[in-house]
């Protein structure tokens, strides 16, 4: 190609610098259809996105399309949150602080996404009503790949949970707050920290629980209070890629939307999920770290988190 692309590159879900999610945003007027998924792959993201103007029938301010390793996806957290800052950034849209919305057009539909900050963008949120538990509880048949996925024995998945005067058994379960997942509670954060994952049997595990974006895999890290912020340890693997996912904003709205199922999570309760591996793919380098936080109110879900920019540019492309 000979013109350049612009590109933004954040971390999503980062309250310490370089931590949360990377995420690559570019501008895909002019990339050839098939060279979206090649970039990804080249680029190793769990998600890229690639931003056009919005469809001539909606009242977006932008069109958003997210791939990940394996294919195109409808919604994820955090290229929703990245692009939106990006296009800030950019500017492809104007920043007025110290909030600003856009209307993203994604998969599911328009997404606002409200950006905050004292002179630049630093922390976002997003917020719709396509949420849903399906009802019942997965069969044996489809519950016997999760342990061989996550590397803990069937007596570590599921928990009791006390909350607002009652004990309730969590189990996996399928959610959704944007994608649908499979929520897999393990009974201490110790045993999330000690997961080793198949590759291989997360495939499966997820093919066979009817998951579209991976399986969360978390623990409380106390219980449960009424007006005190619901604290997790969470861990997501998924089929569409072979590496952890470090933040995962659908997910955290998916288990906000369980939780409140459940009765575990209040309207207006905040979740925090405290995600990513316990270390580095690198024998002694420290886990990539992120701080997500949702609400549910039973109609709709929000997630937020700090997003920062680590570099911008425009890159010349050989596709």
């Amino acid at each position: 190609m000979k013109d350049a692309v612009s590109l933004v590159w954040l971390d999503v879900f980062a309250e310490e610098p370089f931590g949360g999610n990377p995420l690559a945003v570019l501008d895909g007027q002019g990339l050839p259809e098939e060279g979206l998924l090649k970039l990804t792959r080249e680029l190793s993201l769990s998600e890229v996105a690639f931003c056009y103007p919005p469809s001539q029938t909606t009242e977006a301010d932008a069109r958003v399309r997210i791939f990940t390793q394996a294919k195109e996806i409808p919604f994820a957290g955090h290229p929703v949150l990245g692009s939106a800052t990006a296009l800030l950034l950019s500017g492809r849209l104007p920043w007025k602080a110290p909030t600003t919305t856009v209307r993203l057009e994604v998969g599911i539909g328009i997404v606002p996404v409200t950006i905050e900050g004292a002179t630049q963008p630093e922390r976002a949120r997003f917020s719709h009503s396509r949420i849903a538990v399906p009802p019942g509880p997965l069969s044996d048949d489809r519950l016997v790949w999760i342990p061989p996925a996550i590397g803990l024995g069937s007596d570590r998945i599921g928990v009791e949970v006390s909350a607002q005067g009652q004990t309730r058994k969590l189990v996996p379960q399928l959610s959704n707050g944007g994608a649908l997942q499979l929520m897999v509670p393990v009974q201490a954060p110790e045993d999330v920290d000690a997961i080793f994952p198949s590759y291989r049997d997360v495939v499966v595990a997820e093919r066979m629980a009817g998951a579209e974006l991976g399986m969360l895999t978390y623990a409380f890290l106390e219980p449960p209070r009424q007006g005190q912020p619901v604290r997790v340890r969470a861990r997501l693997f998924a089929s569409d890629s072979p590496l952890e996912d470090p933040a995962t904003g659908s997910a955290a709205a998916a288990l906000a939307v369980l939780l409140h199922h459940h009765q575990i999570l209040a309207a207006g309760q905040v979740l925090e999920l405290h995600q990513g591996p316990p270390q580095g793919r690198v024998e002694g380098a420290p886990g990539r770290r992120s701080l997500l936080r949702a609400q549910c109110d039973g109609q709709s879900v929000l997630v937020e988190g700090r997003v920062r920019e680590v570099l911008r540019g425009a890159v010349h492309l050989s596709l």
